[in-house]
C-alpha cells in the first residue's frame, strides 16, 4: 500500500531520506558528502564522493525533482512512495582526484573547527547545508544555514564537488 500524506513537512522529510539513499557497492567508502535542503522552494540534492577498493574515486548525485512532483500533486495529497529522484554518477578526472586528495591532506594536518554554523546570524528562510568528510584520523560532519569564516577550510572541496553537477543543481 502506498503512503499518502497531506503534510508538506512529511513529503520534505521523505525527500531528504530519498536523496540520501545511496547504495554503496562492496569495498566502497564515502569520503566526502554535501547536501542542500532549501527551506521554501528549490530542488534538494546530495552529492557523495566515494572511493572503491581499487582506489578509484567517483561521485554520485541524487536530487528531488520538486517541480515535477508538485505539478502532479495539485490536490494537496502527496504520495510519499512516488518521489521523482534524479540521479547521476561520474568518475573524477585525474586533475579533480589530485585536487581532492591535496585538499584532504591539508585538512589532515590542521585542527578542524567543531562547528561552522554562525549562531549569531538570524535566518528566516534559506537552505540547510550538510557537509561531511572522512579523513584518516577523523570524521567530521557540519550543518549550517549561515556559516562562519571557518568554512574557508572546505570551500575548495565544496566547489569541486558542486562543479561536477553544476548542470543539474537548480
Amino acid at each position: 500500500m502506498e503512503r499518502l500524506s497531506n503534510s508538506v513537512e512529511a513529503v520534505i522529510h521523505e525527500a531528504e531520506i530519498e536523496i540520501g539513499n545511496f547504495d554503496l557497492k562492496d569495498g566502497e567508502k564515502t569520503i566526502v558528502y554535501l547536501s542542500e535542503l532549501p527551506s521554501i522552494s528549490g530542488f534538494p540534492y546530495k552529492i557523495i564522493v566515494v572511493q572503491n577498493s581499487e582506489g578509484t574515486i567517483c561521485s554520485r548525485f541524487r536530487q528531488w525533482d520538486t517541480a515535477y512532483n508538485f505539478k502532479q500533486w495539485t490536490s494537496g495529497i502527496y504520495n510519499l512512495d512516488r518521489l521523482r529522484i534524479i540521479t547521476a554518477e561520474k568518475v573524477l578526472s585525474e586533475t579533480d582526484t589530485t585536487i581532492l586528495e591535496e585538499e584532504l591532506l591539508k585538512l589532515e594536518n590542521i585542527k578542524l573547527p567543531e562547528s561552522i554554523e554562525n549562531k549569531k546570524a538570524m535566518v528566516l528562510d534559506g537552505s540547510e547545508w550538510k557537509f561531511g568528510i572522512r579523513l584518516a584520523n577523523k570524521n567530521i560532519e557540519y550543518t549550517w544555514r549561515t556559516a562562519t569564516e571557518e568554512i574557508d577550510h572546505f570551500i575548495p572541496i565544496i566547489e569541486l564537488i558542486r562543479k561536477l553537477y553544476s548542470d543539474k543543481i537548480q
